[in-house]
């Protein structure tokens, strides 16, 4: 199925986008600081998904993309970092609104923690370390150390936590879950064997780093216009 994830991308993109008009949440009126911080956000991404690509640690299978290429990256993988941001966000917003009466700070200070003792397991299961594997780590601790000093995203967290269910779909279908052959596989080398289902456990970082490094952006945005 040729158009498998460019579906995949517009049906997680079209769902926050139909949403946005709930009334308590008003997504639509922040669509161009999330679009503007998914564009920011993606090119350091894309650089490094192009660097990865091209030294083969990742690939995409032809069987399920259509074959249009921005440099070496099918435009499929562009439109990952401006969708699934997108979603995430409209996430985040709606937990600005339905947790805004809840003190979040213990929950906070555990999901530090919890992270923090993720990244560690990793480098523990990895006995010689990827490039894969070293990079969501360092890039997890920039966040971390961000959030030690500007403790006033109160809500990342919790959204981030939610967006771990839609993100074990999503990244389910990518990496071989539900299809006969993975849509994006991995070099074994650069990474932990084990796996959550077909996912890479790297990738729950990878995510961490995109979703929360969007909504920093975002609320910065936010302010300016």
């Amino acid at each position: 199925m040729k158009s498998l994830y460019l579906i995949i991308n517009l049906g997680t993109f079209l769902c926050a986008f139909f949403l946005s008009f709930d009334k308590n949440i008003n997504y639509q009126k922040s669509w161009k600081s999330s679009l503007l911080s998914s564009i920011i956000i993606g090119i350091p991404f894309i650089f490094w998904d192009i660097i990865f690509t091209k030294n083969k640690f990742w690939g995409f299978n032809k069987e399920y993309i259509t074959e249009i290429y921005i440099y070496n990256l099918p435009v499929e993988e562009i439109l990952f970092f401006i969708c699934i941001p997108f979603s995430c966000t409209f996430i985040y917003e709606v937990c600005k609104h339905y947790f805004k009466k809840l003190n979040m700070d213990k929950f906070n200070t555990l999901f530090n923690v919890l992270i923090i003792l993720y990244s560690i397991f990793l480098i523990i299961l990895e006995k010689e370390i990827g490039y894969y594997t070293l990079s969501v780590v360092i890039s997890t601790s920039i966040i971390l150390l961000w959030f030690h000093y500007n403790n006033y995203y109160t809500y990342i967290p919790i959204a981030f936590l939610i967006s771990i269910i839609p993100f074990l779909i999503v990244n389910g279908i990518l990496t071989g879950s539900f299809t006969e052959e993975p849509i994006v596989w991995y070099n074994e080398n650069q990474k932990i064997n084990q796996r959550i289902l077909s996912i890479p456990m790297e990738d729950v970082l990878y995510s961490f780093t995109l979703i929360v490094s969007n909504i920093i952006v975002f609320e910065k945005l936010k302010k300016q216009f």
